[in-house]
């Protein structure tokens, strides 16, 4: 979700943020879940035996969708965010952050990589869309299992986006709410991955942000 397009002007504060995240964490996460996204995405590519259109929505800086792009077999990738297209990516969409500009099922899989807890408000209309545009859905979020690991997902969202401006949100799904969510929106699960584990190479950091808060999970639409 980190978008340089977010924020134009940076604090010190800002700068230090995205620094220390880029060297303490920011490779790894990428490394692993690119590697994780791809393996779904290949299973999904043999049961429907073609190749791959992917929708990267809330795609940030493009980072994750250019690598399924380029490492990812026969995965044609877009990215779509909120912010208009400064930087000249190619693959690359702005949206308004409720309506995707494209018709009836004109991709495979819709990718939504830590998207979703930040835009509780238009959560449900964006997984409507996803549906409508796609036959599967990926969704790497978080887990809350109360106070404390709320607040250590905010304190994690704090060092990977605020310095950004990307928002910090008040709560997280519970593994309750998330199956409610897809109850709703009648979707499908067909797997769900957690613990997803991030930071096993951070010394200490790896027994306090623990796999389960994180997960993939794989929706047939």
């Amino acid at each position: 979700m980190s978008s340089p397009l977010a924020k134009d002007k940076k604090s010190i504060l800002d700068k230090l943020l995205i620094r220390f995240h880029k060297k303490a964490s920011h490779g790894n996460r990428i490394d692993i879940l690119s590697a994780l996204f791809i393996k779904e995405i290949q299973n999904i590519s043999i049961e429907k035996k073609e190749a791959i259109q992917l929708l990267d929505i809330g795609c940030g800086d493009m980072t994750i969708t250019n690598i399924l792009a380029e490492k990812g077999t026969n995965i044609t990738c877009t990215g779509v965010d909120i912010y208009p297209n400064t930087k000249n990516w190619d693959h690359y969409a702005e949206f308004d952050g409720k309506t995707l500009p494209f018709t009836d099922k004109s991709y495979d899989v819709v990718l939504f990589s830590d998207v979703l807890h930040h835009d509780a408000e238009n959560m449900n209309r964006l997984l409507q869309e996803a549906k409508r545009v796609a036959d599967f859905i990926i969704i790497k979020d978080h887990f809350e299992y109360g106070f404390f690991s709320r607040s250590l997902l905010q304190l994690a969202d704090i060092i990977g986006n605020y310095g950004y401006g990307v928002s910090i949100p008040k709560r997280y799904f519970s593994k309750e709410r998330f199956q409610a969510i897809l109850a709703q929106e009648q979707l499908q699960e067909i797997k769900l991955i957690c613990p997803i584990y991030l930071y096993n190479h951070l010394p200490l950091v790896k027994y306090i942000f623990k796999g389960k808060y994180q997960f993939v999970c794989v929706i047939k639409t």
